[in-house]
């Protein structure tokens, strides 16, 4: 099942892929009917209730063609109430090279960058980082459970065709500029979140009315040109093999085949475990307390609650980080104990059995000429005891005698 999603979301493949695809479609020669197909529309699809069931038919069959081309490829929607840049605000999301090419030249309004530069297009030249806006409005229609007050929609949805300009502005020929697409893929996904919001209260109708509209524009009336009537003017292979498409027949997307990322929970955005991984450390650290930032491995893993231990890592559930549990501790220590430590440090070292010695240089002298001991008497404890007595007496002599 499709996806479409917010354009904001395609990666650069998705986005080549999908001008690639309305490119080739243009060369075999099948875009321009859709255009033709939009002029023959514009009492049937547009200005009453059947605004948007038949847009919803209209772009899912363009989307089907493409999908011919490559199956890869969905509609994308453009939210025009957003700007749509990225996250440094300093580049548009949809007015770029790789996508929708930028605003038409000042002076001509021609279209002379990205994919469809060749096409003879024109735009106004707008200001690609702001938005046609009228995000109000939707929000106020979107709030009613009531059919006939949220189709108002097409009022502000027109705003953003009127905004681009050139040849999107004008109905008649607005599917020329590939940005209708993603316009109306956009009005698609607002009838969808509408009804998902609102199915379950009570007497609500997706679609109004069920009859007494006028003529396509019932619930199960069928729609031109899929139902081969020559009003307008006919269109083949429908005035040949007519279809019946209703307005009954679309209410539901996901019937249709598609999701869309505010809606349906498999096309919403999903955060890869690698992504979350590889974001965790540094955001988690820098909302943790001083406190637990400070904690030794074994502290943090005794202060946490019972439902954050278990979620540790191994090596912190253990006690110790992984890198000394190798013996790496060496590469984990600040330079000055990689290098020895500071100068008091480096003068203790550890000897085998965990004895400390002292550098000799450092050692106090304990030798017997360090203590005026006559190096060539007897070592034994008499005679060093005889030594010091008479060492004791010449002292107490001079003391007298000086007396």
């Amino acid at each position: 099942m499709g996806c479409r999603k917010n354009l904001t979301r395609l990666t650069a493949a998705e986005r080549l892929a999908f001008t690639n695809t309305i490119n080739q479609l243009r060369a075999d020669g099948g875009y321009d009917t859709y255009v033709q197909q939009h002029q023959g529309g514009l009492g049937h699809g547009h200005g009453g209730p059947a605004f948007f069931p038949w847009h919803r038919e209209y772009i899912l069959r363009f989307e089907r063609a493409l999908q011919g081309i490559d199956p890869s490829v969905s509609l994308p929607y453009w939210d025009w109430t957003a700007e749509n840049l990225n996250p440094a605000a300093t580049e548009s999301l949809i007015w770029r090279d790789d996508f929708m090419g930028g605003p038409g030249q000042p002076g001509t309004g021609n279209l002379t960058t990205g994919p469809f530069a060749s096409w003879g297009l024109r735009r106004n030249t707008f200001n690609i980082f702001t938005s046609p806006g009228t995000g109000g409005t939707i929000a106020a229609r979107m709030a009613s459970s009531d059919y006939s007050t949220f189709r108002l929609i097409e009022s502000p949805h027109g705003a953003a065709h009127v905004w681009v300009g050139g040849d999107v502005g004008n109905a008649s020929i607005a599917p020329r500029d590939p940005v209708f697409w993603l316009i109306h893929c956009n009005v698609d996904r607002l009838w969808a979140e509408w009804i998902n919001n609102h199915q379950s209260e009570a007497g609500f109708q997706a679609f109004l009315p069920l009859s007494g509209g006028p003529a396509g524009h019932n619930l199960n009336d069928t729609m031109w040109p899929w139902n081969g009537t020559s009003i307008p003017f006919g269109l083949s292979p429908w005035t040949v093999t007519p279809e019946s498409v209703r307005p009954a027949d679309l209410l539901d997307h996901r019937a249709l085949g598609y999701t869309y990322d505010t809606v349906d929970p498999e096309c919403r955005p999903k955060i890869r475990f690698k992504e979350l991984k590889d974001r965790q450390p540094k955001e988690l650290k820098d909302r943790l307390p001083k406190e637990l930032k400070e904690l030794q491995p074994k502290e943090l893993k005794e202060r946490l609650p019972k439902e954050l231990k278990e979620r540790l890592p191994k090596e912190l559930k253990e006690g110790l980080p992984k890198e000394l549990k190798e013996g790496q501790a060496k590469e984990l220590l600040p330079k000055e104990l990689k290098e020895g430590g500071p100068k008091e440090l480096k003068e203790i070292r550890e000897v085998p059995f965990g004895e400390p010695f002292i550098r000799p240089e450092l050692r106090p002298d304990l030798t017997q000429a360090a203590f005026g001991i006559n190096p060539g008497l007897s070592p034994d404890v008499i005679g060093l005891q005889e030594e010091l007595l008479n060492r004791r007496n010449d002292i107490l002599g001079g003391h007298n005698h000086g007396t």
